[in-house]
């Protein structure tokens, strides 16, 4: 760890002799000799950070190495603060605080310089190594023979390897290529042997070769090493072109084998160069690697990468029972429940099965298993082929500026959803993050988490409303912990986290503290990030004003602060604030747009009457959830027009904005970083000109979703077409009462989700052109509150509606469903008998919810019989229906089964319920009349969960054990009866 971060300040000490700041106060030479001495102490810290873990002295050192550095960047960067704020006043570099300011600076350099002096001396005695540190790391050889006694879990990936090599048919110029991906330690190596050992590989290719890579992927050798494979006898040293004409000798024709394991080469031309030698074989010809990369996987791969899943916990606890016990027969129960703990540390990752296996190989007493129960696995004897020691060969091969982004990730608890966008601005608060060029410093962080993802630090990714989620394996969280040093003074901690929650973790420079007082901000002074998210505060103190080196503060969800104090506004180096969801919260100080270096401004969920004054001051600013036109200069739409915004923004109270050319000053169209764009007017104010302002907020062609709330505009702007929305994937409009026709959404090639609420009157199909389009991406298709509306399109085609899943109509009495083959799932909050009838036509239906009807008794009995799918029914609201229809029965998928405020129902059909045999979940609820329970419950052997509420002469039936319909539930494991 201390290689990276002394590396991330040393690269603002570079930045910063380059600058103009350092000649203020006349500190360059002793600037440049602080960037020496790191330069002279990095060379050696490779060596020092692997010796440490079984030499406590130089742990130490590393320590009060770590310390200086820490200090180092305090000074550098309080100096750069103050230089700015004097150059910006009315003296200038004549302030009269310059000079105690310099002699203050003056005496921490001395102090820090005989530190690091002390340190580089001290550095002597442990007789260090200069190593280049990118070197290549010291890797296992593997080889073909499978050397597992026996391997858990893997028979199906195996065989689903071995079924894509035997059918391959491609020509050799072609040449197939299928990489195995994986982290590390997941059993890449152990399949790709039982590959190629397989009877039907080896009947099938000839000749079989095994090569493993490793670092060096260098042409030369690793040709010369598939000669000496396939000959059976070492070669003497040969030029490079002899050595490829041997191999295309020795392959041409033949339908071979070569598996490449552990590959680590991100070099497309290295991989270009051996594959034009190798495109000499036969048909069928093949070549398998192995690797932990997604990148070396998209440079190699001519077929979709094989990616390994976890082994299920089953396959782990044979796996670490038999390294625990070898063949031992007996086995103490006691010892079994505690492995049983143990192996769920884990996380299906084979080669830490092993370990803790291993660990405890001649270990039987309890209390010896209960310490590795109670461990971290970080803490636990480790050697080379541990699972820490396999991950660790991830971390080596990062680069060094990931290095300290991939570690700072430990502060988040283990099984933690994280964001992609709040990590990057830590990252940037940290100073991990440095400027590349003209690219902002978001865009490094992406491409620096894009790194990390591809090298498979990163798992589980889900985007949800334009933002990026994603875990870290639990063992990858257990390497990235491993880095950081136990012991860290207050002086070091650069981030507060008041957890209440487990949101955060102490780990490192990153401290988390039980509750929120005001003496942290006093007793911390170097802090980067200060997390007071959720701490119930009423108010800020003033004194947050002197946290100078602050980057980052979390505010959110504190809904009782009303305001914020105004020294908040002396924070130069803030970058984030994030308010969000602080709900009292109705001003900011009319200073912010003094916070001069601010990018990430969160309001959304405040209650905000207006923005400050001058907000468009803060041109570093990029992402602004919330803005709130206000009726004065210096408050309205303009002051967004030089802001280079990304993600997100609502625009709120709109009726404020008189006239066109007024909304045009915003530029919202050249703003090709916004993804999410939402335009709100209230119901007060005049309406003359809304059509005019939303026809002026035309945004950019890279938009992704649009929301319009509260427009009463007569219609809708031109530029929602094609042209203008082409990249749009939801479209939601909330309010169009006035519209008489709705845009052409059909044409639009990547929507995905529409969502129109309180239509006209006059609109009655949703496309009305003759020619409509085909909604050829939407999923989901939400209508509400549409009076007059018939259907969908006026002229209806075969390929409309290719891939639409999902369905929600309320309130459309005139609405005909029309027959979409694609539909899994359908609710309708106002079910009319026109809609009953169509319901079996949905025969991929997975999910139907249907509500609110007044008239139907009964429902018809062909009704459910189409829908062999359907897992999930919801039915609500059916005032008079009196019985439900045997066709139930039909449904043999059906998981959940939901009845509510059927206030006639007095009975559920006995063959109905009786026919439910993959029903789960059953909840009955206010329906008054229901008499009794089916005797069919009996034979649900899959139903567990069942809920009774509100029935009340049911709730008295099934009274426990003495009911009448008891006996007709005990057997459920979870019941739920309220009266």
């Amino acid at each position: 760890m201390a290689e990276a971060f002394i590396q991330v300040v040393l690269d603002n000490l570079t930045s910063f002799l380059k600058g103009e700041l350092v000649l203020l106060f006349g500190f360059q030479d002793e600037f440049q000799r602080l960037s020496s001495m790191f330069s002279t102490i990095q060379a050696v810290l490779e060596d020092a950070q692997e010796k440490q873990l079984n030499d406590k002295p130089l742990e130490n050192w590393l320590q009060k190495l770590n310390a200086a550095t820490y200090e180092v960047d305090d000074i550098l960067d309080e100096y750069k603060t103050k230089a700015t704020r004097f150059l910006q006043s009315e003296y200038g570099r004549y302030h009269p605080k310059v000079i105690p300011f310099r002699h203050k600076v003056g005496k921490r350099m001395d102090q820090v310089m005989k530190k690091l002096n002390a340190i580089a001396e001290e550095r002597k005695n442990f007789h260090l190594q200069e190593k280049i540190i990118e070197r290549q790391a010291a890797t296992q050889e593997t080889g073909c023979v499978l050397t597992e006694p026996q391997v858990y879990g893997r028979d199906k990936e195996k065989d689903e390897i071995v079924k894509i090599l035997i059918n391959n048919v491609s020509d050799a110029q072609k040449l197939s290529v299928l990489p195995i991906l994986g982290m590390g330690g997941l059993g890449k190596t152990t399949l790709a042997q039982m590959v190629f050992n397989d009877q039907r590989v080896t009947e099938r290719f000839y000749p079989k070769i095994w090569i493993c890579v490793s670092d060096d992927f260098d042409e030369k050798r690793l040709i010369k090493a598939i000669v000496e494979s396939i000959e059976g006898k070492s070669l003497s040293d040969m030029d490079l072109a002899p050595l490829q004409k041997k191999l295309q000798e020795l392959l041409n024709g033949k339908r071979y084998l070569l598996v490449l394991d552990d590959v680590w080469n991100e070099d497309q031309q290295k991989w270009a160069n051996l594959r034009a030698v190798l495109k000499v074989g036969a048909s069928g010809a093949f070549v398998l690697t192995t690797t932990r990369l997604e990148k070396v996987g998209s440079i190699m791969g001519t077929l979709q990468p094989y990616e390994l899943s976890n082994l299920s916990p089953e396959d782990c606890w044979f796996l670490f029972i038999q390294r625990a016990f070898g063949h031992q027969e007996e086995i103490n129960p006691n010892l079994v429940a505690i492995g049983k703990e143990i192996v769920k540390k884990s996380g299906g990752v084979p080669l830490a099965a092993k370990t803790l296996g291993g660990i405890l190989r001649f270990k039987r007493e309890e209390r010896e298993w209960e310490l590795v129960r109670d461990s971290e696995i970080w803490n636990l004897p480790q050697d080379e082929s541990s699972i820490l020691s396999a991950l660790r060969l991830s971390y080596h091969h990062l680069p060094l500026d990931l290095k300290q982004c991939f570690a700072y990730c430990a502060v988040f608890p283990k099984d933690a959803k994280m964001e992609k966008e709040k990590l990057i601005s830590l990252w940037m608060a940290h100073g991990f993050l440095l400027s590349k060029g003209n690219m902002e410093l978001e865009d490094v962080g992406d491409e620096v988490w894009k790194e990390l993802y591809l090298r498979s630090f990163f798992q589980e990714i889900e985007v949800k409303s334009g933002k990026t989620y994603f875990k870290m394996h639990d063992l990858i969280h257990d390497l990235a912990t491993s880095l950081f040093s136990a012991n860290t003074s207050s002086s070091n901690i650069r981030e507060i986290n008041a957890n209440y929650d487990g949101y955060m973790m102490s780990i490192g420079f990153a401290e988390v503290v039980s509750s929120y007082s005001p003496s942290l901000l006093q007793k911390f002074v170097s802090l980067r990030v200060l997390n007071l998210r959720n701490s119930d505060l009423n108010q800020l103190p003033s004194s947050i004003g002197d946290l100078v080196h602050l980057r980052y503060l979390d505010l959110s969800h504190n809904i009782r602060i009303h305001s914020l104090p105004k020294r908040l506004c002396k924070l130069q180096n803030l970058q984030t604030l994030d308010l969000h969801n602080c709900y009292s919260l109705s001003c900011l100080p009319k200073q912010t747009s003094k916070l001069g270096s601010l990018r990430n401004l969160l309001l959304d969920g405040c209650s905000l009457m207006s923005m400050p004054p001058r907000i468009g001051l803060l041109t570093c600013l990029k992402s602004l959830s919330c803005f709130v036109i206000g009726k004065k200069n210096g408050y309205q739409l303009g002051e967004l027009k030089n802001l280079n915004l990304y993600g997100s923004i609502s625009i709120t109270k709109l009726e404020r904005v008189k006239k066109g050319r007024d909304a045009k000053e915003a530029n919202i169209s050249v703003k090709a970083n916004l993804h999410s764009l939402s335009l709100s007017w209230d119901f007060d104010g005049t309406r003359r000109y809304e059509s005019e302002v939303l026809e002026a907020l035309k945004p950019h062609s890279n938009l992704k979703h649009l929301e319009i709330i509260g427009f009463r505009g007569i219609r809708l702007p031109d530029w929602m077409n094609q042209s203008v929305l082409r990249n749009i994937v939801s479209i939601t409009i909330r309010g169009c009462e006035n519209c008489s026709c709705l845009p052409p959404f059909g044409e639009l090639p990547n929507l995905e989700s529409l969502e129109l609420h309180t239509g006209s009157a006059e609109v009655e199909y949703v496309e009305e052109d003759d020619h409509p389009g085909r909604f050829p991406s939407l999923r989901k298709l939400v209508i509400w509150d549409f009076s007059n509306l018939k259907g969908l399109l006026k002229k209806e085609g075969e390929k409309q509606f290719p891939v639409l899943e999902e369905m929600t109509i309320h309130w459309c009495p005139m609405f005909v469903i029309p027959t979409l083959s694609s539909v899994k799932t359908l609710k309708f909050y106002v079910t009319y008998a026109t809609v009953l009838m169509s319901i079996s036509n949905f025969r991929a239906l997975t999910s139907l919810y249907i509500r609110d009807n007044t008239k139907a008794t009964l429902l018809q009995e062909e009704m459910f019989k189409n829908l062999a799918n359907l897992k999930d029914l919801t039915i609500s609201g059916f005032k008079n229906l009196k019985e439900l229809p045997t066709c139930l029965a039909s449904l043999n998928a059906l998981n959940s089964l939901e009845i509510e405020y059927c206030d006639a129902l007095e009975s559920l059909p006995d063959e109905g319920v009786k026919g439910l045999t993959s029903l789960t979940e059953l909840s009955v609820s206010n329906c008054m009349m229901l008499k009794c329970l089916p005797e069919g419950l009996q034979h649900l052997t899959a139903l567990t969960t069942l809920t009774i509420t509100e029935c009340p002469i049911v709730f008295k039936r099934c009274e426990r054990g003495i009911g009448e319909d008891w006996h007709k539930i005990a057997h459920i494991p979870y019941l739920t009866l309220c009266e």
